[in-house]
Parts: structure tokens; C-alpha cells; sequence
């Protein structure tokens, strides 16, 4: 299964039709979600900086049991410095998480579900899926 980028799952806990409709789809054929360390970063960062602290927590820790998060090794580490260094040298930095997640994402050989799709397609050999676009 792809990887699934903050964004999705930030329109799911806001209840988004699309994004819920997606996720519920691949938990109910039984699909296993995955996303990065660095996205649920990104997810408990927003959190803490709602208004209702304890609320944003519980619906990240509901939807996460339900995921694959997958950490971050050294071979990742090393795709993560050719990107960015790739991204710097030429002016087209899109940010450290982003680029550590697309890191996880080619290392891994899958696909990244996510809207950002202009963002992303600034890293060369990186698989972007729009979930937009999901049926």
C-alpha cells in the first residue's frame, strides 16, 4: 500500500467526504495504511497547536492504530542528503520533513498519496498519487 502524506490524513480527522471515503476504503478491503515517523510529526505538532489539545490527540492516536508508521533508517538518511542537496544546489527547496518523507517514500519504492503533487514533483524519481483524483 502507498504511503499516505499529512495532508490526507489531516482532511480525514477534519472529516473531509473525500478523505474519509479513501481511508475507509482501504481499511475496510483490508489494506494496511502507511505513513512516515515524519508525518505523524507533522500531525502531533498540529495538534498541540489547536485549540482543543486533548481532542486533536485522541482522534491522531484513533486513526494511527490503524497504520503502518514506518521510522527512518540510515539508507534513508542518505537519499534524504542527495535530495536536498539536489534541491538546494538548483533553488528548489520544498523543506526538511517533505524531503525526509520523500526520502522513506523512493527508499521504500511506493507510492506518495498526497495533494501536493506540484510540491513533490520537484524530486526527481519520486511516485506521487493525487488522492483528489482517488475514485
Amino acid at each position: 500500500m502507498p504511503i499516505i502524506d499529512t495532508d490526507l490524513m489531516i482532511n480525514y480527522l477534519r472529516k473531509k467526504p473525500e478523505a474519509v471515503q479513501i481511508i475507509l476504503r482501504i481499511i475496510k478491503e483490508n489494506e494496511t495504511l502507511k505513513t512516515t515517523i515524519f508525518n505523524v510529526g507533522e500531525l502531533y505538532k498540529g495538534a498541540y497547536l489547536s485549540l482543543d489539545v486533548a481532542k486533536s490527540i485522541s482522534g491522531i492516536t484513533d486513526l494511527l492504530k490503524h497504520f503502518e508508521i514506518i521510522s527512518y533508517t540510515l539508507e534513508d538518511a542518505i537519499i534524504y542528503g542527495k535530495i536536498s542537496a539536489e534541491l538546494k544546489k538548483s533553488g528548489k527547496k520544498i523543506g526538511d520533513i517533505d524531503e525526509l518523507i520523500a526520502s522513506l517514500v523512493i527508499n521504500h519504492n511506493e507510492t506518495l498519496i498526497t495533494r501536493n503533487i506540484k510540491h513533490y514533483n520537484r524530486i526527481p524519481n519520486i511516485s506521487l498519487q493525487n488522492w483528489e483524483s482517488i475514485d
